[in-house]
């Protein structure tokens, strides 16, 4: 992309955590601001992480444990404002069957996408409960492998997010929702990441993106039904009704308001 161009690639995931982005582009909050923003989906978020260091796109949005480690390893990105909080998420899954309290998870086999918010939910969830990690056999997965990998018995459990807690509770015979994040004492903020290169070379086109986001988290709270509308577009969830009920586990902040306008 050239700089000033004014062209914005925004790298999303058909999940319900990813609709600031969509929405920012869908009902034109970046076009507004003088851009040409188009989505460029992928299967999961920390997908769109990767794309993102790959340069293959210019924004997207995460929880902590992916972007730093995409930072830690030397991608170029940053983080240019906090677009949600919540606790509620992500969560973990189990077959009811086999797991009915927590010393249970030890011998069992247990889905996690590498690297996600859920990954680090997995890692706090055994040291809260005292369950010693070489007692639990890890097998990672991207996230939505997970339902059907439950539904073998491939797995006894999973640490996922939304909507896959959620469908798999409906799917999965025995699969039980264990608890959100907010019941293990996490809550998790989504970060906006941008290139680094676009946030420090080409200032005015970072400075738009923001502005956009931010009004697209004041609308977005203001109007959840037409947020769910809008988003499923994208989401493909069964109902808007599903989208309208999970767009309200979140904040939508919009951080860095002042310094933004300013």
């Amino acid at each position: 992309r050239a700089q000033g161009s004014g062209e914005v690639t925004v790298a999303v995931a058909p999940t319900i955590d990813m609709a600031l982005m969509i929405l920012a582009v869908k009902k034109g909050f970046l076009e507004k601001q003088g851009l040409r923003a188009q989505l460029k989906i992928f299967d999961s978020s920390p997908k769109a992480v990767e794309a993102l260091v790959a340069q293959q796109a210019d924004i997207t949005e995460n929880t902590e444990p992916p972007h730093l480690a995409a930072r830690a390893r030397g991608g170029k990105v940053v983080q240019v404002m906090t677009g949600y909080v919540t606790g509620q998420t992500n969560g973990s899954v189990v077959n009811g069957a086999a797991i009915r309290k927590p010393e249970d998870f030890a011998g069992k086999t247990i889905g996690v996408q590498r690297g996600s918010g859920a990954n680090f939910h997995l890692a706090w969830f055994l040291e809260r409960y005292k369950i010693p990690a070489d007692k639990v056999t890890v097998k990672f997965m991207a996230a939505p492998d997970q339902i059907a990998a439950l539904a073998r018995n491939d797995i006894h459990a999973f640490f996922s997010w939304e909507p896959f807690i959620t469908r798999a509770q409906q799917a999965v015979p025995n699969a039980k929702i264990w608890s959100r994040a907010a019941d293990d004492g996490l809550e998790f903020r989504g970060n906006v990441l941008m290139r680094e290169e676009l946030a420090r070379n080409d200032r005015e086109t970072a400075i738009k993106i923001v502005k956009g986001l931010i009004e697209t988290a004041d609308w977005m709270s203001a109007n959840f039904r037409d947020a769910a509308k809008a988003a499923n577009e994208v989401l493909r969830a069964p109902s808007e009704d599903e989208v309208y009920q999970q767009l309200q586990i979140f904040k939508w902040p919009g951080d860095f308001k002042k310094s933004a306008k300013e």
